[in-house]
């Protein structure tokens, strides 16, 4: 690897701490790293210089200080590519500051902002409260930081469970009483609307800072306040997700790499349940969970289509990680294997398959996997790697599919 090469693998790695440092809540941390990584790039790596631009406003707008972001936004030549890992936060800053300048705009100005929000809840000119940024993480583990302090654990289940129920739903608004439903299914209505009032409180006591709340009542229903800085990881995740499905629809490759790359960074484990026995709580660990393999699975053929088999391996095996029946990630590592002229590896990834589909669940692996491996035992490299590009891939657009087969 060259000197230039070396700056350039440096800065990105570094672009990749700051971003995590930023989801931590550590947004000093994360603007230092920022800095760093534009100071290291500007001349080898317009594309990384550029995105630690975006990504230092955007930490800049959500401490407040919008003449460091303008100064910062004024060295971006277009947002990055692939996306950001620090939009959401971003984007709400955004918004609040937005929202916060809307009174001296007209009222067909303060219209297109309310387009944007996507809220159930009218501002009324409320006053905005100053409000740190409150950064939950739920991928792993169950964490609250707020302000860059981590909350210590709190004895009130039932109330972190309303607010985890409420963002999973962070757009949306709950009435009272299907909370009351939800988490006192037995109970008395009186009895409910009491332990409802008394979680609430609790709630509150938690998260918020003196003078200013994070939770919004309204019309006997219960909201995330859209005003507040409140970033979740598995919302990111999410919004990541969606960036790489795009690229992934339309086919560009290198975009969707980087965007599902970024996703899976986020992922740091499966929504934490934390005792939780509700079915929503299970409902979302699930999902996410299926969007997890499904974006290993789709970076996985990205990777094989550019010839990144390395890569690949990588990604199969900690999808077979999550799920080892999963038969069309045996076959993608042996297809990855023979590329790179491993066939005893191959052979084996075959024989763990067979020995664990025939000792859980008494069957034998899918015709096109016998197929290929009886082609790796009795044929040579070409003709198993000519066999190999043939296995569809479920869910690959179809040209993506076309790139993959091999000459």
């Amino acid at each position: 690897m060259d000197e230039l090469e070396s700056v350039r693998h440096l800065a990105a790695e570094l672009l990749q701490q700051g971003e995590r440092c930023a989801r931590a809540g550590l947004l000093q941390q994360a603007e230092a790293l920022m800095v760093q990584v534009w100071s290291m790039a500007e001349g080898c790596a317009p594309d990384l210089a550029n995105s630690a631009a975006w990504e230092a406003a955007l930490l800049l707008v959500q401490r407040q200080n919008y003449d460091g972001a303008a100064e910062w936004l004024g060295r971006v030549a277009a947002p990055p590519t692939g996306g950001s890992g620090l939009w959401p936060a971003g984007r709400q800053a955004l918004m609040q500051l937005c929202r916060s300048r809307a009174t001296t705009a007209s009222a067909a100005a303060a219209s297109s902002v309310r387009v944007l929000e996507l809220q159930p809840f009218a501002r009324r000119g409320r006053p905005l409260p100053d409000r740190p940024l409150l950064n939950v993480i739920n991928l792993g583990h169950f964490t609250v930081i707020r302000g860059g302090t981590v909350l210590p654990h709190c004895p009130a289940r039932k109330a972190i469970s309303i607010f985890r129920y409420l963002l999973t739903r962070r757009h949306h608004r709950a009435h009272k009483e299907a909370l009351m439903d939800l988490f006192w299914p037995d109970a008395h209505p009186r009895d409910a609307a009491h332990s409802l009032h008394v979680a609430v409180s609790a709630l509150r006591r938690y998260l918020d800072p003196p003078g200013c709340s994070y939770l919004l009542l309204e019309n006997g229903h219960y909201a995330i306040d859209p005003d507040a800085l409140v970033e979740d990881d598995s919302i990111s995740f999410d919004l990541l997700c969606n960036d790489a499905e795009k690229y992934w629809r339309s086919h560009d490759l290198p975009r969707a790499q980087q965007a599902y790359a970024r996703a899976l960074t986020c992922y740091q484990g499966d929504y934490d349940l934390d005792g939780l026995d509700l079915s929503w709580a299970a409902a979302e660990r699930e999902r996410l969970l299926v969007r997890y393999l499904a974006a290993l699975d789709h970076l996985g053929q990205v990777l094989i289509a550019q010839g990144l088999f390395e890569q690949a391996i990588e990604c199969y095996q900690r999808l077979l990680e999550c799920d080892s029946y999963r038969e069309d990630a045996h076959g993608q590592l042996m297809r990855c294997y023979m590329q790179l002229g491993r066939r005893s590896a191959a052979v084996q990834q075959y024989e763990r398959c067979a020995a664990l589909l025939a000792a859980e669940l008494d069957l034998e692996p899918m015709p096109e996997i016998q197929d290929l491996y009886r082609l790796i035992v009795r044929t040579g490299e070409r003709d198993v790697s000519e066999h190999a590009a043939k296995l569809r891939l479920s869910g690959a657009p179809e040209s993506i599919e076309r790139q993959m087969s091999l000459p």
